[in-house]
Formats: structure tokens, C-alpha cells, sequence
């Protein structure tokens, strides 16, 4: 029996978020590897969430970066609150938001930090 919560499986063009910290990386889910428990997503945007006010700011728009396969365990469901304030952004701007000049090492950055902080919890749990 295990103690973790079963994984949701998500349908193609879902939109998924993976968070790290005050960091969400949203993505759309292109298909689902059941074999290797994967999820291949198109990245969208990584927001920040103001911790005072749970309220969601637009950081990298990063549709032109490359698509990411990552494990099932590590996605969420996105919240219509969530995401439709994004998508507004991405395709209105409001103000000037850093598109892909950055994107692709922003994302790089993103994803080995998910990995760094996932390693730590896997030692963590295997010690206890």
C-alpha cells in the first residue's frame, strides 16, 4: 500500500502547472508516456505567485522554448483562476514581459532546480 496520493491523469491540451517554491512552470499536455509514467508538455509561461496575496504575475512567456517530458508525480491540475490570467497576458500584453531571449534558460533553470529539489526528497524519504 502506498502512502502517496494517486497521480491524475491529464487528457491532451490540458493545462498543467509544476510548482517549485513561489514559481509555477504551466504547461500544455501534449500526451501522456504510460510506460515510463511521463507527461510531454508544451511550455506556456513560469509565473510567480506573491506569497502575501496568492495573486499570480506574469515572469517568461516561453512558448518558443523546447517541450519537456516529465514525470506524472511532479503536474497539477491549473486552476481556471490561475490560468486564464495568463493566457490573457500572453496574448494581450499589458506591459512588456520577457519572451524568448531569456525563456530557454529560464526554463533550464527551472527544471534543475524541480530535479535538485526532487533528488533531496527522494534521499530525504530513503533515510527515514
Amino acid at each position: 500500500m502506498s502512502d502517496k496520493s494517486s497521480v491524475i491523469e491529464f487528457k491532451t491540451d490540458r493545462i498543467v502547472c509544476v510548482d517549485l517554491d513561489n514559481l509555477h512552470l504551466f504547461g500544455e499536455v501534449i500526451d501522456t508516456i504510460a510506460v515510463s509514467s511521463r507527461y510531454w508538455v508544451r511550455p506556456l509561461t513560469i509565473a510567480k505567485s506573491t506569497p502575501e496575496s496568492f495573486k499570480l504575475e506574469f515572469l517568461h512567456d516561453l512558448r518558443e522554448t523546447a517541450q519537456l517530458i516529465l514525470p506524472t508525480n511532479l503536474f497539477r491540475d491549473a486552476l481556471d483562476t490561475e490560468v486564464l490570467p495568463l493566457i490573457s497576458e500572453l496574448f494581450h500584453p499589458t506591459k512588456d514581459s520577457e519572451k524568448a531571449v531569456n525563456a530557454q534558460r529560464v526554463l533550464y533553470q527551472f527544471i534543475t532546480s524541480i530535479y535538485r529539489s526532487h533528488r533531496h526528497d527522494c534521499r530525504s524519504t530513503d533515510t527515514l
